[in-house]
């Protein structure tokens, strides 16, 4: 009877141990993509009107559902589909295209500066805006508190100033400089965004020397991700983390609904 307890004993442990492995391993993919407003590649705001709706949300769905994304950040979000030209009833983008996510965090929109973070089966804590000091145009980043597996992430939706005016480029510079400030403190951090470093991907060289990783410029290179269509040329849309590998990363282009590629990664969180 003794040795019977005994036994039972250990298997509990070996059971307990096992759990223990398992849940310390975490897989997620995540994926980012400046979706531009739905200008479809032109400038101004949404070119989507009702005569033309069913046709793309159909295209977006079908996009979005493909992916199978854990979380994913868009870039350029637009809160509504439809241009305010068309009189008709106005359409939210969120339950028109993206219902299959049923966590969503949306920062505000100024001009064509809109960051949201939506995501699934992955508990959200809470959710901050917090603009930058220096910036040519009104941005920010949205960052999203979230547990995974027992662990505080923090995952962040941006879009950084391009090469605008004479400041553009040094204001980057420093909007990266704060976003690092920011997160020194924290274990696991996931940032994604359309970077704008159009200059050189060594732009991102600050995130590599304070311990981050990347999908891209990183294990694979330099991956070009705009403009979508025949002949991407800049590396300027990135997912680049703390606490995590990466692995299957991906570049999808698609010109008929942004001039962005989507990029994608398998993110595994390491154990600390």
């Amino acid at each position: 009877m003794k040795k019977l307890f005994t036994l039972m004993v250990l298997c509990t442990l070996m059971c307990l141990s096992l759990n223990a492995q398992q849940k310390s391993f975490t897989k997620i993919t995540v994926a980012s993509w400046n979706i531009g407003h739905f200008a479809l590649g032109k400038s101004g705001d949404t070119k989507l009107t009702h005569n033309v709706l069913d046709f793309y949300k159909h295209a977006y769905r079908t996009y979005f559902n493909t992916l199978n994304a854990d979380i994913l950040t868009l870039i350029e979000y637009n809160p509504l589909m439809v241009n305010a030209t068309d009189t008709q009833a106005a359409v939210d983008t969120h339950e028109a295209i993206l219902s299959n996510y049923h966590d969503a965090q949306i920062g505000p929109k100024y001009a064509y500066n809109c960051n949201a973070i939506f995501s699934n089966g992955i508990e959200v804590l809470g959710t901050d805006t917090v603009m930058f000091s220096k910036m040519v145009q009104q941005r920010y980043y949205l960052v999203t508190t979230m547990r995974l597996d027992g662990d505080i992430v923090k995952v962040v939706s941006t879009h950084l100033d391009w090469n605008q005016g004479e400041n553009g480029a040094a204001y980057r510079a420093i909007q990266i400089k704060e976003l690092i400030e920011a997160f020194k403190n924290d274990k696991y951090v996931i940032m994604c965004a359309d970077w704008n470093t159009s200059n050189s991907p060594t732009e991102y060289d600050p995130f590599i020397e304070a311990g981050y990783e990347m999908s891209n410029h990183g294990y694979l290179g330099d991956l070009p991700t705009a403009p979508a269509g025949s002949n991407p040329r800049q590396c300027i849309d990135n997912i680049i983390t703390k606490g995590f590998a990466h692995s299957n990363v991906s570049v999808i282009n698609d010109a008929l609904l942004s001039d962005h590629c989507l990029i994608k990664a398998d993110l595994t969180k390491l154990v600390k």
